[in-house]
């Protein structure tokens, strides 16, 4: 159910909240999409489920979890409602996430998880190493609250510009 808070707050409790998923139960594509089902009331079981293998860059280091996440956020938020819109119905969406990824290589100069987080993830030794590394676990979990802070930013933005969205 969703949390009634203000457009002002809504940017540090997405912050905090996924952070802290991150550091207590692992999984960036996860942890960043739960805070906003929570906080916006867009939980679905499915969804949740199908955004488990978006974790650790696709699960080879590849496209950054929390990002993906963060789309996913986005997309449910924005995204084209039905198929038969056509090419049309997803130019909204998809220049709303363009926003998303430009803040995140701004801010991070790659939206490569194995690049930011310098961790071969197909090594599994490595992984291992790293997952029970508490700093590795840390670096992480801000990357992914402040992926959400970015979210939560370009929400309140579009809501403020075009509230019929």
């Amino acid at each position: 159910m969703a949390q009634e808070i203000s457009k002002g707050s809504l940017k540090e409790q997405a912050r905090k909240k996924a952070h802290d998923y991150e550091l207590q139960f692992h999984g960036c594509s996860q942890s960043v999409l739960l805070t906003f089902q929570e906080l916006l009331g867009l939980e679905d079981e499915m969804t949740f489920k199908a955004a488990g293998p978006l974790c650790a860059g696709l699960g080879m280091g590849k496209t950054c979890g929390a990002l993906t996440g963060g789309m996913m956020v986005l997309g449910m938020k924005y995204g084209r409602p039905r198929i038969d819109e056509g090419i049309e119905g997803l130019f909204s969406g998809l220049l709303i996430a363009q926003s998303l990824v430009r803040k995140f290589e701004q801010e991070y100069g790659t939206t490569a998880c194995s690049e930011i987080s310098k961790l071969d993830w197909t090594d599994l030794d490595a992984v291992i190493q790293a997952v029970n590394n508490p700093e590795f676990i840390a670096i992480c979990a801000k990357v992914v609250g402040r992926t959400a802070e970015m979210v939560a930013e370009i929400i309140a933005e579009v809501d403020s510009q075009h509230p019929h969205l």
